[in-house]
């Protein structure tokens, strides 16, 4: 019966070997000479036999040890070069945007990010302030909010404001959360804030007490879904809780014209076959609010 043993000390048996010292496979270990010689000690006592001929200033391996320190090079080298040809198969893909798009649009189209570009990990820099493209060569596409009369970039989306509630709070008229307004401040103080009295009036609200303001367009979006009120949202933004069923639109007729969503690109021509067909996916996507 073959007696398993774990790869990490494999590992450690293996640097051991090669330096013929435990001081330097712990150096180049990360570990202490200590931890090597006992994890060597643990590994010969599993194996029932000895893999070095300790002396007071050497070390050499045993028949033995020279055995399973052949083996040891040839499958680590192995494991190594997959792992290699792994990370180099698999390619990071980051987009710079604001917290609100990340984590209300990107966030829920992860998995179909996933399979139209298999290999490619997203990563997600999410900051209300602008990246500079320019300075910050990490970056491969950045996703911006912009006054829709912006022409930087490439258009993305443009958006509506409209007023969603939870089904449950659709279906109760007349109960006390249809009277209570949800929005959110901007953090960018180049926005000017999205008047909410079209849904004041037709909500027959009246006074500051009636609204809820969030410092995120996330946390109106949850506060509306768990039944808190009426959250005035972006359409583009509200459109994942829709397709769940988690949010309604509800005063069709009232909305507001928001802001734009436009693509920004790095001048370096690197990975620009890449870049090119993410941003043909996120338009692809967005085809509705831009007609």
């Amino acid at each position: 019966m073959t007696r398993r043993v774990s790869l990490s000390a494999i590992r450690v048996f293996d640097a051991a070997g090669s330096f013929l010292s435990f001081k330097k496979a712990a150096a180049e270990l990360g570990m202490t000479p200590t931890a090597v010689s006992h994890r060597i000690r643990n590994l010969e006592e599993d194996l029932g036999c000895e893999l070095f001929r300790r002396s007071h200033r050497r070390i050499e391996l045993t028949r033995a040890g020279q055995r399973l320190h052949e083996a040891s090079k040839s499958a680590i080298g192995l494991i190594d070069e997959a792992i290699r040809e792994i990370i180099e198969e698999t390619e990071v893909f980051t987009i710079a945007t604001t917290p609100a798009f990340a984590s209300l649009w990107l966030a829920p189209r992860m998995s179909e990010f996933n399979s139209a570009f298999p290999g490619t990990i997203l990563r997600i820099e999410a900051d209300y302030t602008a990246v500079d493209l320019d300075r910050v060569r990490a970056i491969d596409l950045a996703i911006r909010y912009l006054p829709r009369q912006s022409t930087v970039g490439q258009l993305l989306a443009q958006e509506n404001f409209r007023a969603f509630a939870s089904p449950q709070t659709a279906e109760s008229r007349g109960d006390k959360c249809q009277r209570v307004l949800l929005t959110n401040y901007w953090k960018s103080r180049s926005l000017d804030p999205v008047s909410i009295d079209p849904w004041m009036t037709a909500s027959e609200i009246s006074g500051e007490g009636q609204v809820i303001r969030f410092d995120d367009e996330q946390h109106a979006a949850l506060a509306a879904i768990s039944g808190k009120g009426i959250a005035v949202l972006s359409d583009l933004l509200a459109g994942h809780f829709v397709e769940a069923d988690l949010l309604v639109p509800i005063q069709q007729h009232v909305s507001h014209p928001g802001y734009s969503y436009r693509i920004l690109s790095p001048d370096s021509k690197s990975r620009l076959a890449l870049r090119s067909k993410v941003s043909e996916w996120l338009l692809e996507k967005t085809r509705a609010f831009r007609d």
